[in-house]
């Protein structure tokens, strides 16, 4: 675990205090001092994605039970990845994953919706997908996943982000299409990953002021999420350092790599060579990994 002391500029530097007096006051009361970051430390990543596989467990999209108790994924290794977490003063009880397209690795989505993603890249749009949602149920109701939404969506700006894509359970398409104006963008298919169906959502950049302008415009302040997410603000003001953007991110530090590679091996499986050459060159200690967990299945 990282040492809390020896983080405590940084934390300050590259954290936001979150004000009681924003959206949804009152359901930060009983938060002990609130502040969102992008994980950047091995413990933050470490709870981030111990959350993600309790959340994903009890939820039953987590087959057969995993000794580490982490979920996370090869996209985890790359620098453009954001985990964005919200945090009592030093727990994370919410967090999200932005990941980014690129044409080394593309999008997790592509193992559905492929055709549909291609489409919009042959259009020469920027595309990123949401993935690893998780608040624990005892602090669903205090909404925290509204404030990392609008922390992601500053970001995606920030990024010049065209798309930001979803890959949703049935039964939470409502909850999206309605709240945060999510478009469907592919049928429902079968997702191996979890053991459950999937439905494709999309929110188009270039439309959704508007929408969410027209869609709350009757809506006291409390619970206007266009007030919220464009005119309040922004949250990622002190977050904005020079590394902010992702393409600039720094990998993790090599230890911090090896620690999540030898808790989750698999994650490196089936890679094409080309992935493998790159993730070596940002880590080289996976040159001397075993040959089983950095198979390689095409060129």
């Amino acid at each position: 675990m990282t040492d809390l002391s020896e983080n405590t500029r940084q934390d300050r530097r590259r954290s936001v205090r979150l004000r009681r007096s924003a959206m949804l006051r009152a359901k930060l009361d009983e938060i002990d001092r609130p502040n969102i970051k992008i994980a950047e430390a091995r413990d933050e990543w470490a709870q981030s994605f111990a959350l993600v596989y309790r959340e994903y467990l009890a939820s039953g999209y987590i087959a057969e039970p995993h000794p580490s108790e982490m979920h996370l994924s090869v996209y985890n290794l790359l620098p453009a990845t954001c985990v964005f977490i919200f945090r009592t003063y030093v727990t994370v009880i919410s967090t999200l994953t932005q990941i980014f397209d690129s044409e080394l690795f593309g999008l997790p989505m592509d193992a559905l919706y492929r055709p549909e993603l291609d489409a919009l890249r042959s259009q020469g749009r920027k595309i990123t997908e949401l993935s690893a949602l998780a608040t624990p149920r005892e602090t669903r109701w205090c909404n925290l996943m509204v404030f990392l939404s609008k922390t992601m969506f500053e970001y995606s700006i920030m990024n010049h982000i065209d798309d930001i894509c979803i890959m949703v359970n049935p039964k939470h398409v409502n909850f999206y299409k309605t709240m945060f104006l999510f478009e469907d963008f592919g049928e429902e298919r079968f997702y191996p990953g979890v053991g459950a169906p999937a439905v494709a959502l999309r929110i188009n950049m270039e439309h959704i002021e508007d929408k969410a302008s027209e869609k709350y415009k009757d809506y006291d302040v409390d619970d206007n999420i266009h007030e919220f997410f464009y005119k309040m603000k922004s949250t990622l003001v002190e977050l904005n350092n020079g590394w902010t953007f992702y393409d600039k991110r720094p990998p993790m530090k090599e230890e911090d790599a090896r620690f999540f590679f030898n808790t989750r091996q698999e994650i490196c499986e089936k890679l094409s060579q080309r992935q493998k050459e790159h993730l070596t060159r940002l880590y080289p200690f996976l040159k001397s990994a075993p040959a089983s967990t950095m198979r390689t299945d095409h060129p």
